[in-house]
């Protein structure tokens, strides 16, 4: 009798544990995969989403957004998700190679983008350079625009999953509320400054200097990979001692040889800044969001630009 209630009891428990295996296997294939090329539109997309989506960097945490090249495993993951998200306005070049699907967007159509003129290195025959028209891609760092994009991806969550439009609705408003103090962090900080101007490796504060009222010399424009002439690193030295600045920055995933000659030589000091493109991996792990890498920005700016 004993065996008889003990076979019982096993096979009871066997039943149990397989409906409850089943039963999460539906549930976790009810949830839509969103995939997103950089760290600012995961970061949106993870606190609207939250348990509802399930959101993916394709670009992984501590890789540089510039250099990234996709495996083909990668590319099977954009096609599969619900929805992949990625930044645009030339960031991510390689998305020229991908079969452009219904699941895509481009977030850089739904934001203000800043305008600049670039050099192209090739001459014509006379000798001279041209300038082209072309868009600042850091559009991230100006929160205005996070607040474009966090309503642009509340909306397309709810069109994707309707019957959580109230969570979704509810995050993003939260998500909202919190970029409205930085902004306004960032107003009254960066309000008073003994020094306007910061020089940093490649342009990625355009949209910052230009929501909050002060001026970026970079040392390589707005590409990373573009070399710096040994006229422009005079130009620069006579900025720093004409302007009093004391403080360089490069950029997280750029190398700080050359912004380390420039201190060196004015004997200044260099520090770095975070391009909220990506983040590293022991930042992910930790949880960094996009407003926490934002105020610590701040705080270096308002310590180089020496504000009151």
């Amino acid at each position: 009798m004993k065996k008889v209630v003990l076979l019982t009891v096993i096979l009871l428990s066997f039943t149990v544990a397989l409906f409850l295996s089943q039963n999460e296997k539906v549930t976790t294939s009810d949830i839509p995969t969103v995939t997103v090329s950089t760290f600012a539109l995961y970061d949106i997309a993870k606190h609207i989403g939250g348990s509802n989506v399930d959101v993916q960097m394709v670009i992984p945490f501590g890789v540089e957004v510039h250099s990234f090249e996709p495996t083909p495993k990668t590319i099977i993951s954009i096609q599969k998700s619900a929805l992949f998200l990625y930044s645009g306005a030339d960031l991510e070049p390689w998305i020229v190679k991908l079969a452009q699907g219904d699941n895509m967007r481009d977030m850089s159509k739904y934001v203000d983008l800043r305008e600049v003129e670039e050099t192209c290195e090739e001459d014509d025959h006379e000798g001279h350079h041209h300038g082209h028209e072309a868009f600042d891609p850091h559009y991230w760092l100006d929160i205005g625009n996070m607040k474009l994009l966090a309503q642009k991806i509340a909306l397309a969550f709810v069109k994707m999953d309707e019957k959580n439009e109230a969570l979704y609705i509810k995050r993003a408003t939260a998500y909202m509320d919190e970029l409205i103090k930085l902004d306004k962090a960032y107003q009254e900080r960066l309000q008073s400054c003994q020094v306007r101007e910061v020089i940093l490796h490649h342009n990625v504060l355009g949209y910052v200097a230009e929501r909050y009222g002060f001026s970026v010399e970079p040392l390589t424009g707005l590409s990373p990979d573009a070399l710096a002439d040994a006229q422009t690193m005079a130009r620069l030295s006579t900025i720093i001692k004409e302007r009093g600045i004391q403080v360089l920055f490069f950029e997280a995933f750029v190398s700080d040889r050359l912004m380390k000659n420039l201190a060196k030589e004015n004997g200044i000091e260099i520090d770095y800044l975070e391009p909220l493109a990506n983040i590293t991996a022991s930042q992910a792990e930790t949880g960094m969001s996009y407003a926490e890498g934002m105020y610590i920005n701040l705080d270096k700016l308002t310590h180089a630009m020496r504000c009151e």
